[in-house]
């Protein structure tokens, strides 16, 4: 009986460690995952900046300075609200 419960032991203390071992793989892969993503996140965020003010250079010569930055901010603020929406109705 007492062989019977040590075997039972340590094959479940030998799923416990293959299961520890595959987590941290897991673990290793997310992570990296989201380094990637918030990188590609901050790029892409710099992208937009420098797309906005070529927009605004663009305008500048049609339209007086102050109505340009205006379009240029309310186009913006248009994009972040649609994408703030789509994040939003995704996460129902």
């Amino acid at each position: 009986m007492r062989e019977a419960f040590a075997d039972v032991l340590i094959a479940a203390l030998e799923l416990l460690e293959a299961e520890a071992r595959s987590a941290r793989k897991g673990l290793i892969r997310a992570a990296a995952g989201i380094v990637l993503l918030a990188t590609a996140a901050l790029l892409a965020l710099g992208a937009a900046a420098l797309l906005a003010w070529a927009l605004l250079t663009a305008l500048y010569p049609v339209m007086p300075t102050p109505l340009a930055r205006l379009l240029v901010g309310v186009a913006v603020l248009l994009i972040a609200g649609g994408l703030a929406w789509i994040a939003v109705r995704m996460n129902r």
